[in-house]
């Protein structure tokens, strides 16, 4: 007993096709988040390096001006040692002067 070809299947919703706008529509909001996250994270890095840059110049700045600083404070301390002694030598001599 042969039997004959089976009956073709029952039809369903037919041949499989995908769902482009559904799943281009997702992938293509994920794709602009990756672009957008590197384009922040290279702003981010460039903003780093621009604050590291004037950071450092920063400091240098104020090394050099630490280093002036102190020297003008010498200077002036030096100055005011002078004007104290040209101060005691004179209240010597005026005091020397009202005894005579």
């Amino acid at each position: 007993l042969q039997k004959g070809a089976p009956p073709p299947p029952p039809e369903t919703y037919g041949a499989y096709q995908k769902k482009h706008e559904g799943s281009t529509g997702v992938i293509e909001m994920i794709d602009l988040l990756v672009r957008e996250l590197e384009k922040e994270m290279t702003e981010a890095a460039t903003a780093e390096e621009h604050a590291q840059v004037t950071y450092e110049q920063f400091l240098v700045d104020a090394k050099d001006k630490r280093r002036q600083d102190s020297k003008t404070l010498e200077l002036k301390e030096s100055n005011k040692a002078h004007l104290e002694t040209d101060i005691a030598e004179q209240s010597d001599s005026k005091a020397g002067n009202e005894k005579e």
